[in-house]
């Protein structure tokens, strides 16, 4: 993955409040006219009647009233390169924390830079304590996307036991994903597992062609481990280990 920063529009949006006045409609109260009767003297000791209680009218809403302003609402890729400037210190004072914060919005939603950057804060305790478990966690959901180095990462930290039970079976799963990949380091750690028989079955063909490939793109190591399992071949499974490789065709990620 390589970082980068792009600069963002901010899009606001306004809603105006309408206003109008409610009218109040009163009724006549004991305007019975079918009978008529005699008005009777006044009585003077009488208190005098009480005005009837009407309801105060509603008050107009102010039309001139400021506009509400929205928040902007941003896609979790603008999320992860603003994170990327806080990681970085591209742009704005470098701010581990708020790159975190940021990563985590933009990789609770699927982005899957995002899940490795915050996968690489947990495992080095950066913006964050070191948390092997959320480590495991948002390396696997990157790595399940088809990140290839986020399966290579997550790969090597089940092989050595990082933070994890040691599972060389989990280890070369998710090597071959990558090597499939084209991910040379992978394709590197998957001939010697395969030479050794390290989660897998033992197939020195096999490492030979993972390991030819690996070399052919300059890894000075496969390329030694090759000249090694070179040693236990014969000619014809040499060629065949070349055959493959020749074969070999990168997967596209998911």
């Amino acid at each position: 993955m390589k970082p980068f920063v792009s600069c963002h529009s901010l899009r606001f949006a306004y809603a105006l409040a309408a206003g109008g006045a409610a009218i109040v409609v009163l009724g006549c109260v004991g305007c019975d006219k079918t009978k008529q009767t005699s008005p009777r003297p006044a009585e003077t000791n009488a208190p005098a009647p009480k005005a009837e209680a009407r309801p105060l009218p509603t008050p107009p809403t102010p039309t001139n009233a400021p506009p509400k302003t929205k928040l902007p609402v941003r896609t979790p890729t603008e999320l992860f390169q603003e994170g990327l400037g806080f990681w970085d210190g591209k742009g704005v004072t470098k701010d581990a924390a708020e790159a975190v914060r940021l990563f985590t919005l933009a990789a609770e939603q699927g982005n899957v830079d995002a899940q490795a950057y915050l996968a690489g804060a947990y495992r080095i305790g950066a913006g964050v304590p070191k948390n092997s478990e959320e480590t495991v966690r948002w390396f696997r959901a990157a790595a399940e996307r088809g990140d290839a180095r986020s399966q290579g990462v997550l790969a090597s930290i089940y092989g050595t036991g990082e933070g994890v039970p040691k599972d060389l079976t989990e280890a070369a799963k998710w090597y071959r994903l990558a090597a499939e990949q084209g991910l040379v380091r992978a394709q590197a750690n998957l001939g010697a597992y395969y030479f050794l028989g390290q989660g897998v079955a033992k197939d020195p063909v096999e490492a030979y062609k993972w390991l030819h490939l690996a070399a052919q793109k300059g890894d000075q190591e496969a390329a030694k481990n090759r000249g090694l399992v070179a040693q236990k071949l014969s000619v014809a499974q040499m060629a065949e280990g070349r055959k493959r490789a020749a074969e070999f065709v990168p997967a596209r990620a998911k």
